[in-house]
């Protein structure tokens, strides 16, 4: 390949691991402010709310000293692969519960801690993949657009799912 083939690669992969990183950030903490605030009006209880923010972080806590080494050990393109599919199906097993069963607490406490160690292993198998995917020329912008993508998310997410919550208790109450 000559050099601007390598650079418009180089400069794909910076987008595309940027991209992946903002939309698996904000998705995952999208569910977890909108399903607390969900729980919060179903049962008034503030307990509840706390259980549910409780199976967001304990989950991590415990994991994430083990998530390092596996991540260290295995291919982090599966890694990365495999949590975000565990995720989907996660949210897509939560919703056909809900369907068949009605939406009940312990399932989504369940499905809480399970977003909560995918979300942990994708991006930690996404960051620390950052050095495979980009040039050494750029690889102090892709830490420093990986860190806006993070606090991007981390600021519009509860934005975002208190306008669904709302969105959605408009249509169904």
């Amino acid at each position: 390949m000559d050099e601007y083939q390598l650079e418009k690669r180089a400069i794909y992969h910076l987008w595309t691991f940027v991209s992946s990183k903002l939309i698996a950030t904000a998705g995952s903490q999208i569910y977890t402010f909108a399903i607390s605030l969900y729980i919060l009006h179903l049962t008034g209880s503030s307990m509840s709310f706390a259980v549910n923010m409780l199976c967001n972080i304990l989950p991590r806590t415990i994991v994430a000293p083990f998530a390092g080494s596996i991540i260290d050990r295995y291919p982090r393109k599966i890694i990365a692969i495999t949590a975000q599919t565990v995720t989907t199906m996660a949210i897509g097993g939560l919703l056909l519960y809900s369907i068949t069963m009605g939406l009940s607490l312990p399932a989504i406490y369940t499905t809480s801690c399970i977003l909560s160690i995918t979300s942990m292993f994708a991006s930690n198998a996404f960051t620390s993949s950052l050095t495979g995917l980009i040039d050494e020329t750029r690889i102090q912008k892709a830490s420093s657009l990986n860190q806006i993508a993070i606090s991007i998310a981390q600021i519009a997410s509860p934005a975002i799912g208190g306008i669904l919550f709302g969105w959605f208790l408009c249509l169904c109450f």
